[in-house]
């Protein structure tokens, strides 16, 4: 139909321009022309033409194209029965795009908390492998400590092993006849509950001996300044603790970090000695190594 009036608007106008025609001819071919635009127009823009595009358009969900033929019918056809129906349907259209838009919205919340989750998880099990590494790392790390074993009566070393320091501890002495003299301190752990260090004043090689039992005020101060204050007993050639003091003493041990010791020897507590661990980190690992995880 449309290419029909096209071909006849196009004959009208050869028509008319190369021939003559007569006045009334003429008119009568005006007439049919404007009938034929207004056919054109009806073809285009007629009022069943745009109600079925509308809803065509609106069977498809193509929302946009319902909006733009349902404001040609109201303009073209403002009479027509079917823009109350549109109306409604119009509205409705827009409850559905605002759920869709809402819907879609969500769902992008949804998938963007979801990828924080999944980035979230990443970085911690990322964090959780490089902390396992650096604590596997550290395994093998004792600091000052060093693992030893007692020799026989032929100075073969024997299975029985014992923590001490890799040199001595650096202190200082004082008694009646000295003050502030140079003192090395050697631990000897067997286990958490038995442990013992000989002094050597002087910084010689003869450690302090006891030919009965003296005994000694041991005060200690561990990495966060809290205070203890122990018992230590020397029966030949080193101070040892019971095994309650000893576990106590491990304990400190096992927090690293700095740690301050005093002695006084009960019997003549004029002979005094002073020295401190500067960072005990690596204790645990040694005993680790040396013991298991017991």
């Amino acid at each position: 139909m449309k290419s029909k009036i096209i071909l006849l608007s196009w004959i009208l106008v050869l028509f008319i321009s190369s021939c003559g025609v007569s006045q009334s001819e003429y008119e009568r071919l005006k007439v049919e022309n404007a009938r034929l635009v207004v056919e054109l127009e009806e073809c285009k823009f007629g009022e069943q033409k745009l109600v079925s595009s509308i809803e065509n358009a609106y069977a498809n969900k193509d929302y946009n194209r319902v909006k733009i033929n349902f404001a040609l019918l109201t303009k073209t056809h403002p009479e027509s029965q079917k823009i109350a129906e549109f109306t409604k349907l119009i509205a409705k259209i827009d409850k559905e795009i605002f759920a869709l838009e809402k819907k879609k919205k969500e769902e992008q919340l949804k998938l963007e908390k979801e990828k924080e989750r999944n980035r979230l998880a990443e970085q911690k099990k990322k964090d959780a492998a490089k902390k396992e590494k650096t604590r596997l790392a550290k395994l093998n790390d004792i600091g000052v400590w060093d693992i030893r074993y007692y020799v026989d009566d032929f100075g073969e070393p024997t299975k029985s092993g014992y923590i001490t320091t890799k040199n001595n501890i650096k202190g200082y002495f004082s008694n009646t006849a000295t003050q502030d003299s140079k003192l090395n301190v050697r631990f000897l752990i067997t286990d958490r509950k038995n442990i013992s260090f000989k002094l050597f004043e002087y910084a010689g090689n003869n450690p302090v001996k006891s030919y009965s039992t003296d005994t000694y005020l041991v005060q200690v101060q561990d990495k966060d300044g809290s205070r203890f204050k122990l018992e230590a007993n020397n029966y030949s050639d080193r101070l040892s603790f019971d095994k309650l003091d000893s576990e106590t003493l491990h304990k400190i041990l096992v927090k690293g970090g700095s740690i301050k010791f005093r002695i006084i020897e009960k019997k003549t507590p004029t002979t005094q000695y002073k020295f401190s661990l500067d960072n005990a980190d690596g204790y645990e690992n040694a005993r680790r190594k040396l013991f298991g995880w017991e």
